[in-house]
């Protein structure tokens, strides 16, 4: 990683909380539209003040009409819409502007979109974790902001958000995983590979279901972390552009994190068949000293451990190298559908501004990759938080290119083979070519 995302990316906080991406629709099903607006914020149509807190200044700079109501679809999580409303409130409160929030899950959202969009009844404004394949879909537009505006935000964030360049969202959560460990079981988090496969030598016993470490090794997102710090690429990476000819998860690099990460299955340290709720579930019990997962879990690991949780980054490998894991970012995108674009982008500004970015930090412990919010004590003071900044200055934001997609289920499958015990060349070597597959299938190659 260059030394300036480096040095940026230290000053990003990863986040306390309560769910991972994804979910279950409860208000569409692939092919439906959502159902009636959950909550809406209303207001006295005229603004009283339309200049208050920045909201309605880019807009109405510019000249657009103003629209009688905005929609949004958040993530579907109680909690977190609770802070939208909230935020949206407010907005309508400065500029008379009725914002309809309907819940739609988040992984389903571009699908639900692809048919609502066209028949105008999708949203202004949906939520979704990075750029992925919503241009190639066309399902976003470039965001109506200024370049002054941007500067608000780590230039990652918004790289994780842009295609080619172009924006089409802007970000409000950062996150990455790192190293949860159990104090009671483990005083200090084991700085080297080689301390953690001394715990996990020690403290493994699959009878007692008790182990020295665990994480979800067939998820190639948690994966990736070894795969990538042994020298592994997805696709290569040309200062920024990305060239998908060149795969390189089956060369050196991936096969040496690949071949570690068998190794802990061959000497039983790991059981066959573990999932992100073994590990959870285990680790709650405090059956495992270490495991490896994200801000997400905090809420319940807190609950059950106590003071006796602790976060670090992970441990780095045999060479010294830090294990790369994934920086994942989260934002609000400009539907490529929306009417009003103009005054969508500025709502978009709003949720994500300083005061809206730290007020949803407090609410929901989702770190917002907004620069003055990074800085401010309320992030830096506690040690959760910090742990997993010590970790996001040796992650990877996600590949920027649609063809990304088509690498998940290949990897997830090439990483079941190898923790069963199959060649680890030969499994990478069958998920490359699936992955050429699917790329020239898609047309895209």
């Amino acid at each position: 990683m260059k030394k300036k995302m480096i040095v940026t990316l230290c000053l990003m906080l990863v986040a306390l909380t309560l769910a991972a991406c994804g979910g279950t629709n409860n208000n569409a099903e692939s092919g439906s539209s959502p159902q009636e607006p959950a909550n809406t914020a209303e207001a006295p149509a005229e603004s009283t003040d339309a200049n208050a807190a920045g909201a309605g200044t880019e807009a109405e700079s510019t000249g657009p009409a103003k629209p009688a109501e905005l929609t949004i679809w958040p993530d579907d999580n109680a909690d977190k819409v609770a802070v939208i409303e909230v935020a949206a409130r407010k907005y309508t409160e400065q500029t008379g502007i009725k914002i309809n929030i309907k819940p739609v899950a988040m992984n389903d959202q571009p699908d639900v979109l692809a048919l609502d969009g066209p028949a105008g009844k999708g949203p202004d404004l949906f939520y979704q974790p990075g750029i992925g394949s919503l241009v190639v879909k066309g399902l976003v537009q470039e965001v109506k902001t200024d370049d002054a505006a941007k500067e608000l935000y780590t230039p990652e964030a918004l790289q994780a958000l842009s295609q080619e360049g172009v924006l089409h969202g802007l970000p409000l959560v950062t996150e990455t995983y790192a190293l949860f460990y159990n104090k009671k079981l483990i005083p200090q988090a084991p700085a080297m590979i080689a301390e953690l496969e001394t715990i996990m030598k020690e403290k493994t016993d699959a009878k007692k279901q008790e182990y020295g470490f665990l994480f979800a090794a067939t998820d190639f997102y948690f994966a990736w972390g070894l795969l990538g710090g042994s020298g592994g690429y997805i696709f290569k990476d040309n200062a920024g552009i990305f060239d998908i000819s060149d795969i390189g998860l089956n060369k050196e690099g991936a096969v040496k994190g690949a071949n570690l990460i068998q190794s802990w299955f061959t000497k039983g340290y790991l059981p066959k068949g573990i999932n992100g709720d073994t590990v959870g579930g285990l680790f709650t019990q405090g059956k495992v000293a270490a495991v490896v997962n994200g801000p997400w879990a905090i809420t319940d690991y807190k609950k059950a451990l106590g003071d006796d949780l602790a976060v670090a980054p992970l441990p780095t490998l045999e060479d010294g190298a830090h294990p790369t894991s994934f920086i994942g970012v989260k934002g609000w995108m400009l539907s490529k559908f929306s009417k009003n674009p103009e005054w969508a982008s500025d709502f978009a500004a709003f949720l994500t501004n300083e005061e809206n970015a730290l007020e949803y930090f407090k609410k929901t412990g989702e770190v917002p990759p907004v620069k003055t919010v990074l800085n401010n004590p309320v992030l830096t003071g506690d040690p959760l938080v910090s742990g997993f900044s010590s970790q996001i200055q040796y992650g990877q934001p996600f590949p920027t290119v649609p063809e990304l997609d088509h690498v998940w289920d290949p990897m997830a499958n090439a990483l079941k083979f190898i923790t069963d015990g199959k060649d680890t060349q030969t499994s990478l070597d069958d998920a490359v070519k699936l992955i050429n597959d699917k790329m020239k299938m898609a047309g895209v190659k």
